[in-house]
């Protein structure tokens, strides 16, 4: 061992290091998030070359495509029995690995439809991992200001929404889908270096010198061995957040003990239907409204640039402490809602894009807000798995979003209801958001949450 090491071990960690650490977490997260939203929303550039190039319809391509967010939150959601064996780095690294490696298989084997499901499925579960390591891992580093980071970070996402598909859209000119492909997924493999970068925090204030040693002596073991940090990091071998306890997948007692939380579970999933239907088709809705792609692709650079800024909205509510459900759901709804029903009646371009800016801003707010206040509908004995069902809830409506829209397209040729279907589902927000309001704001505390929560 190196005698900088030695030194690092020995350091007083309450004095800058833990900060600086948790910076470097925060970094890599953002540019995790960018790469993985970014490639979502650009995979609308190749909706109308799937369709042409397999022969295919817009249920199957819908359908395929959607799976890349849709089975990363299902993955991300059970990802906690896996935390059981293998530390947030690994969990991350692997992730990575697998998130372009899905990319790159399209690029070199995606001559047929299926092979295209195989590519997203194998993304998908890259994701997945990635984004449940750095949630688990942020929630460690941050604590009190989770809300502030999380939502920082989701600024990325939106800004990979906004310059990932013009940048598709270059190279799938030049290099045609596979080419694209193949570069997606070089890029993707940026994710490795963000997941390498996951480690547990060290040495917090709460800490006594004695703790502090023992933790020190448990990282040196570690290290020593080649082994990756595992559960009872505590000398005492109490939980944390980075040895997340196994979910049981089909439990749902957090539903049935907090019917607010039922509720809320309605208001976020109708969101991510609303995000991944609103993210796929919103290209080929403007190539069929007599749109260049390459000018239909700005829509989407419109809706990421309102993303933006509904990340940043978001933060500053937060920071002022003002957020509460009919910020966090009714207001973004009724501005999803009049976006899309500009789309609706009219086809002006400049109209189109501000509509997307307006839907952008609205889904980015929701989305940052409504992940942001979750606990506030949980009791802690409930939190872990309470946050496993809500991305497996979420993974399952973005898959409907993508099938159901793809099915009306095939049905009745009409991009105007799939637009009315997400109208639809963010009146249904609006009005669940409201009810939400008007409940009772005390969360009653369930089995033995006491114990549970010193593990948080």
């Amino acid at each position: 061992m190196t005698t900088a090491f030695r030194k690092y071990l020995t350091m007083d960690h309450d004095r800058g290091v833990i900060s600086a650490r948790s910076t470097t977490v925060l970094i890599a997260g953002c540019v995790m998030v960018f790469l993985s939203t970014g490639s979502f929303k650009a995979n609308s550039v190749f909706v109308d070359d799937v369709i042409s190039i397999y022969r295919t319809s817009y249920i199957f391509a819908g359908t395929a495509f959607v799976a890349q967010p849709a089975v990363a939150f299902i993955v991300a959601g059970i990802g906690g029995s896996w935390l059981q064996s293998v530390s947030y780095r690994s969990m991350g690294v692997f992730g990575g690995v697998l998130f372009g490696a899905g990319f790159v298989y399209q690029g070199v084997f995606g001559y047929r439809l299926h092979q295209l499901f195989i590519a997203m499925i194998i993304t998908a579960f890259g994701g997945g991992l990635l984004h449940f390591a750095f949630f688990m891992s942020y929630i460690e580093h941050f604590r009190d200001k989770f809300s502030v980071a999380f939502a920082t970070r989701e600024l990325f996402a939106y800004l990979g929404v906004s310059m990932l598909p013009p940048f598709v859209e270059i190279l799938n000119s030049d290099y045609g889908i596979h080419g694209a492909y193949l570069l997606l997924g070089a890029l993707a493999w940026n994710c490795i270096a963000c997941g390498a970068v996951l480690k547990p925090v060290i040495g917090t204030t709460r800490e006594s010198s004695v703790n502090q040693m023992a933790t020190q002596d448990k990282l040196r073991t570690i290290v020593e061995n080649c082994c990756c940090f595992r559960c009872t990091n505590e000398p005492d071998g109490v939980e944390t957040p980075g040895c997340s306890s196994i979910f049981t997948i089909f439990d749902c007692s957090p539903i049935t003990a907090h019917i607010q939380f039922a509720i809320y579970l309605i208001v976020h999933s109708l969101l991510y239907y609303t995000f991944t239907a609103w993210a796929i088709f919103l290209v080929p809705f403007g190539t069929s409204t007599g749109l260049l792609t390459s000018e239909a692709v700005f829509l989407s650079t419109a809706g990421g640039i309102g993303g933006f800024m509904g990340k940043i909205s978001a933060i500053l509510v937060f920071y002022l402490e003002w957020m509460n459900i009919i910020i966090a759901g009714v207001i973004p709804s009724c501005l999803i809602c009049t976006g899309l029903f500009v789309y609706m009646v009219s086809s002006d371009y400049i109209l189109m894009l501000t509509s997307s800016c307006l839907c952008g801003f609205g889904i980015a707010f929701a989305d940052s807000a409504l992940s942001g206040i979750v606990q506030q509908y949980l009791c802690s004995y409930h939190l872990r798995q309470g946050l496993a069902i809500s991305y497996i809830f979420a993974g399952v409506f973005m898959q409907l979003g993508g099938t159901l829209s793809g099915a009306i397209l095939d049905s009745t040729g009409s991009f105007l209801l799939v637009f009315g279907s997400m109208f639809f589902a963010n009146i249904i927000i609006c009005l669940f958001s409201v009810v939400l309001c008007a409940m009772d704001k005390d969360i009653p505390e369930c089995g033995d949450s006491r114990s549970r929560n010193d593990g948080v």
